[in-house]
């Protein structure tokens, strides 16, 4: 029996999967690892804790029937890192993670240098604080002997490909394509660019597709690990591309939902959309010959935890959030919340505003209204902002006649039903919604292993639960819904940069 192994670097842990080749899951353990927040807007994790997470996730996979027959390991992890390297592997700083805000200067000076629109129309993605792009050039400002010392700079994931085969300063296409440097129709590094941020191209990693599987385990790892020397490893992907073929869309027009602490809706296209309102970003498939089109919610499941828990307080006696407590609240409201609207911008805004000063709303409150319609508003804050993602696709062309849901969030029995209602299309829930991430990583190294012929073939490993179709009358009451929460932050943004305004003079 041949088996695949995954390593899944996220933000709060490393997960290792082991998967036979039909997809089955046969056993997964994750091994946490904790994030720092040394100032004000910077999130940073050590590149040796994925290391140790890796070790201590395969100590508890020992003995697992399979795990004699890995025949490819695949990779993933999160986007948005900067990490530099020396020319053995070794990180010379932490990984500054895609939380990270500290690069704002540097978003203005490249914005400058080249104009926001041919950044976006060369890269696919508007300049942003969160890409990796303006983090080197902060590093290359703030601590010009480490950029001077650095022999790449890479990403989470590649931190671990270093690791298992030897072989350091090599990525690829999907991870760079949001670095912000990267051309994404030529998917070289792109000299224009680099030149205008004043970094040093020889400085970037090398880029391979991500079923490149000429990295084999070494025996150093091997030994470690407790698995055979000489394992293919695929160079493999970022987490979003990944996702997007463990929800199970591997070719143009489909499409699927994501909810976790971030959430986003993205479709595959044969060419990298431009957006003229530069609301959508691209990122190169695992499959290098599409593009993945996509839209992002910065705070989801994040911002319906703080309300059920800070806010109103749905827990229970051990703090937790009780979320059949939650659920029956929200079935015992209507559609629409009784008229209040939660705009779950708490940690600023990304598709389709682009707002790192949006402020949350919670919005037409009177003294008519219940509970259970504060926490029905919740759900639907939450979908709704999808929904504006899903009708970014729409205006680009991506007409998907059903979403694929994958995600913790989707474990929710409000969401799906929610979905259908709101966006107008069928949802089909995956099997297995955790675990949609390492499985697009598994489906990479297969393909460039040869357990499967194709990406297609690879689809077969997917299932689905559960296909809910749009109520005809909860559609009909969404469309007033939509059309009232799409207006709010446009007319509310002066009223919530005073707030931001505000915060920003009592937290210095």
């Amino acid at each position: 029996m041949n088996t695949i192994l995954t390593m899944d670097a996220g933000t709060s842990g490393l997960k290792c999967s082991l998967f036979d080749a039909s997809g089955a899951l046969i056993k997964a353990t994750v091994s946490e690892y904790p994030t720092y927040f040394p100032k004000d807007g910077w999130a940073e994790q050590k590149a040796e804790d994925f290391i140790y997470a890796v070790q201590n996730a395969m100590k508890n996979l020992e003995g697992t029937d399979g795990l004699e027959s890995v025949c490819a390991i695949g990779l993933t992890g999160t986007m948005n890192g900067l990490i530099p390297i020396d020319h053995d592997g070794c990180a010379l700083y932490p990984n500054i993670i895609h939380l990270d805000t500290r690069a704002t200067q540097e978003v203005d000076d490249i914005t400058c240098r080249i104009g926001a629109k041919t950044f976006y129309e060369i890269t696919g993605n508007r300049p942003d604080v969160h890409y990796g792009l303006p983090k080197l050039m902060w590093m290359k400002k703030h601590h010009p002997d480490i950029y001077k010392r650095a022999h790449s700079f890479v990403n989470t994931k590649d931190i671990l490909y270093g690791y298992l085969t030897g072989i350091h300063a090599r990525s690829d296409y999907s991870d760079a394509s949001l670095f912000g440097g990267m051309n994404i129709h030529k998917r070289i590094w792109d000299d224009e660019v680099i030149r205008a941020a004043g970094v040093d191209k020889e400085k970037l990693p090398d880029l391979f597709p991500s079923t490149d599987v000429s990295g084999l385990l070494c025996k150093s790892a091997a030994e470690t690990l407790g698995l055979t020397a000489g394992i293919p490893v695929s160079i493999g992907g970022g987490d979003g591309p990944c996702s997007t073929h463990g929800s199970g869309v591997y070719s143009e027009n489909g499409a699927y939902i994501t909810v976790g602490s971030s959430a986003w809706a993205c479709g595959l296209s044969k060419t990298p959309v431009i957006d003229p309102g530069m609301r959508a970003f691209n990122y190169t498939d695992i499959d290098e010959n599409l593009t993945n089109v996509c839209g992002t919610v910065q705070c989801a499941s994040t911002a319906f935890d703080f309300m059920m828990k800070t806010v109103l307080g749905i827990t229970d006696k051990d703090g937790k959030i009780d979320f059949a407590r939650a659920e029956e609240m929200a079935r015992a409201s209507v559609p629409g919340a009784n008229g209040v609207f939660f705009l779950p911008m708490l940690m600023g805004e990304r598709c389709p505003w682009w707002d790192a000063n949006a402020r949350g709303m919670l919005i037409g409150l009177t003294l008519t209204h219940t509970r259970e319609d504060l926490v029905r508003a919740a759900y639907e804050g939450v979908a709704q902002a999808l929904n504006n993602c899903a009708q970014v696709l729409r205006d680009n062309g991506l007409d998907f006649e059903n979403l694929i849901l994958s995600g913790g969030g989707v474990k929710s029995n409000i969401y799906p039903q929610m979905f259908a209602d709101i966006i107008g299309v069928p949802t089909l829930v995956h099997a297995h919604p955790r675990e949609a991430t390492s499985m697009g990583a598994m489906i990479a190294a297969g393909v460039g292993a040869g357990v499967y012929k194709s990406f297609e073939d690879a689809k077969k490993t997917i299932q689905i639960s559960k296909t809910l179709s749009p109520d005809p009358e909860a559609h009909k009451a969404y469309e007033k819904h939509t059309q009232a929460y799409r207006a709010m932050y446009p007319k509310s943004k002066d009223a919530i940069h005073e707030s931001a305004n505000y915060q920003s003079l009592l937290s210095r």
